[in-house]
């Protein structure tokens, strides 16, 4: 067995990571497309014609459309992978996808781990990419050159499933802030605010976009520490506010709205006094862990 690499799914992202790791180490490419192996030959890939062609390949790399596909690629493989095969998943799928791609390798000696890609097709193309992983150290150790040749930073998330998760959970929280950056936009122009100045303001790191991350959720509630700061009181009010201004400025809310009923929840709670950080002690009082435990 070689260092030799084999990649299914040649979409826009397959094609243009498999031209990475083809830079990089020898590389077999399938697609169900002919015309997409065919043009991976200009980068030195070479088309498979079956499930035997992966025999020789240290590596197998996915990067399929729906977890579906992974798993049945997996199926028609898994009695063709060499001893000690690592199994790349970088499709954007669930955790328990991961780990039911993990039993279908169950019999064989091949390990699984999960790698999403955090960026677009242009990142991946320029070398900017992120990878978000999850699995066994060892084999993320091993397959270090594969990764490396698809993106050089790297974040280490956990567990099998653990980079999948991260990224489902990065892409929820940026397609929610669209919403209510969106919203807030909506609420400038209707209030005469200049946007590109609303921009740098948001964007300031001590502002609203930033600070509830990297302060009140890394500091605070990771700590575990409501003491001070602004009452879960006084941001329930400004909250208030800015449901009214909305309403007088004809501009519909959504996720804004949504918002404000955790806060009314927090204030019912009995945690009106504390740094309004404190909502996130809903999701304790609920049975899930606000944070992880000291």
């Amino acid at each position: 067995m070689t260092d030799k690499v084999a990649v299914y799914g040649l979409g826009n992202m397959g094609f243009v990571q498999a031209e990475r790791i083809a830079k990089a180490l020898p590389t077999v490419v399938y697609d169900l497309s002919p015309e997409r192996m065919a043009a991976a030959e200009a980068f030195g890939a070479r088309p498979m014609t079956g499930p035997a062609d992966v025999a020789g390949c240290r590596f197998v790399v996915l990067c399929l459309p729906t977890p579906a596909a992974s798993r049945a690629v997996l199926a028609a493989i898994a009695p063709q992978l060499a001893d000690g095969a690592v199994v790349i998943e970088t499709s954007t799928v669930n955790p328990d996808d991961v780990r039911a791609e993990a039993k279908a390798l169950e019999g064989t000696s091949a390990r699984l781990i999960d790698a999403s890609i955090l960026a677009g097709v242009s990142q991946m193309a320029a070398g900017t990419a992120t990878l978000l992983l999850g699995g066994d150290d060892a084999a993320m150790d091993e397959a270090k050159p594969v990764l490396d040749a698809i993106a050089v930073k790297q974040i280490r998330f956990g567990a099998l499933g653990a980079g999948a998760a991260a990224k489902v959970i990065n892409n929820a929280v940026a397609h929610a802030v669209m919403v209510v950056v969106a919203e807030a936009g909506s609420m400038a122009m209707a209030n005469d605010v200049e946007v590109d100045k609303l921009v740098g303001l948001l964007s300031d790191a001590e502002m609203g976009l930033h600070r509830p991350l990297t302060f009140r959720y890394a500091k605070r509630v990771m700590d575990d520490d409501y003491a001070g700061g602004m009452p879960l009181a006084a941001a329930r009010k400004d909250s208030e506010l800015a449901l009214t201004l909305a309403q007088k400025s004809g501009v519909p809310l959504f996720a804004i709205q949504a918002c404000h009923s955790i806060y009314e929840l927090g204030v019912a709670a009995g945690y009106a006094e504390e740094d309004y950080a404190a909502i996130a002690k809903l999701w304790r009082d609920w049975g899930r862990p606000a944070a992880p435990s000291a």
